[in-house]
């Protein structure tokens, strides 16, 4: 039974958290962008042409990396839904269409779901009836594909990243973290995150940035360095040129104060 579904576009840094005790199946079918997923001790990077299940009670953090279009279904696996779903504690289903010739049916699935859906009034059968369809589309190509998405080597990065952002992270190092020499490692990073290592990083920066910037009064000078600048100059400039702004315009908008970049935000579809 859908619950709710819809359309999302949402830029780079937006972040939604998924408190524990949520009784629905959620999933989100990646068209383009990349999208960071944490719940439990594990981090997923969801990269275009993807999709992502979680199951209910689950615990988890949204975190646009890459401007995303993602459409987006809460259910309940139990009212009258035909598949073949593993217990309700399992862990999420991620799997990628990319070189898949299933994709273009798991789009028109998709385009027919959301049809249906926002019809007026809704034509809740059919509507159903094209999630069942894209649902086990998804669950048929994760069976076929039988691995992990993204490869545990660059989750691995992606997660020191995470915890050492603030210090010098070369390629070299990044590529010993992943056990690939760096030719290799940067070929395959760019391949699951369409960024390259050192972009990446710099996105990741300025990111943590801009959360300081809107959550803090702490001098700009002072948020570079913290978030791995080695210099005011620098870090201006960067963030200018990856925001169109620099650090202090950035932090003068208010409404980005209370929202857009706020770990407590829910987006303008709450339910989601």
């Amino acid at each position: 039974m859908i619950i709710s579904t819809g359309v999302s576009n949402q830029g780079i840094g937006l972040q939604m958290e998924r408190k524990p005790g949520f009784p629905y199946w959620t999933a989100g079918f990646f068209l383009s962008g990349l999208t960071e997923i944490a719940y439990a001790k594990e981090t997923l990077l969801i990269t275009a042409k993807s999709c992502v299940i979680l199951p209910p009670n689950t615990p988890y953090r949204v975190t646009v990396r890459k401007r995303q279009h993602e459409i987006w279904m809460i259910f309940d696996a139990r009212a009258g839904l035909r598949l073949p779903w593993p217990s309700n504690d399992s862990k999420a289903l991620a799997v990628t269409f990319r070189g898949s010739q299933v994709w273009k049916e798991v789009q028109a699935g998709l385009r027919d779901l959301i049809r249906r859906w926002e019809s007026q009034p809704p034509e809740l059968l059919l509507a159903e009836n094209s999630m069942e369809r894209v649902l086990l589309l998804a669950i048929r190509e994760h069976g076929l594909q039988n691995q992990q998405m993204p490869d545990e080597r660059i989750q691995r990065v992606v997660a020191h990243i995470d915890e050492r952002f603030k210090e010098e992270l070369p390629v070299e190092e990044l590529a010993r973290v992943a056990g690939l020499s760096p030719s290799r490692f940067a070929h395959l990073f760019r391949q699951f995150t369409e960024l390259a290592p050192m972009k990446f990083l710099e996105i990741h920066r300025i990111e943590r940035a801009k959360h300081l910037l809107l959550t803090t009064d702490l001098p700009v000078q002072e948020i570079g360095f913290s978030c791995g600048f080695t210099n005011s100059q620098h870090f201006s400039t960067r963030f200018r040129s990856l925001t169109g702004q620099s650090p202090s315009a950035y932090r003068q908008v208010p409404k980005r104060r209370f929202g857009e970049l706020n770990p407590d935000y829910e987006h303008q579809n709450p339910e989601r």
